[in-house]
């Protein structure tokens, strides 16, 4: 018997744990805008997804921008916890309007990324019986 040693090319899934590009930290809301208008696009199939998998590609893409939109969210409830972002202001604003909806659209692209995940595993179930 041969054993052979797994290389990076048998392996789905990199080191980190999503391969899914996104920015980080708190810029502008005009920045912010932007960057959820561009995952908007991807995941409206206005532009092609970061990465390339047959089945996994909106599940991950989606999960990755819906964590994203989480991020966003969460630092600017720090912000107004700390007394730095008001209510009214631009950031209070686009927390409560823009990325509400964002957060919205990726969660259910998320589930319907997941959706298509199981329904791919019964018909790959059902052609091993057959």
């Amino acid at each position: 018997m041969r054993v052979r040693r797994s290389t990076p090319k048998d392996v789905q899934f990199g080191h980190k744990l999503s391969s899914v590009p996104v920015q980080y930290g708190l810029p502008s809301v005009d920045e912010l805008w932007e960057e959820i208008s561009e995952y908007m696009d991807i995941l409206l199939g206005r532009k092609d997804a970061p990465i390339e998998s047959p089945y996994l590609t909106l599940a991950e893409v989606a999960t990755a921008y819906y964590c994203r939109a989480q991020e966003i969210d969460a630092k600017i409830h720090a912000g107004e916890r700390e007394g730095d972002i008001v209510k009214g202001s631009p950031y209070y604003r686009f927390r409560t309007g823009e990325l509400r909806s964002f957060i919205e659209l990726s969660k259910r692209s998320s589930e319907l990324g997941s959706r298509r995940l199981t329904q791919e595993q019964l018909l790959h179930e059902q052609r091993e019986v057959s």
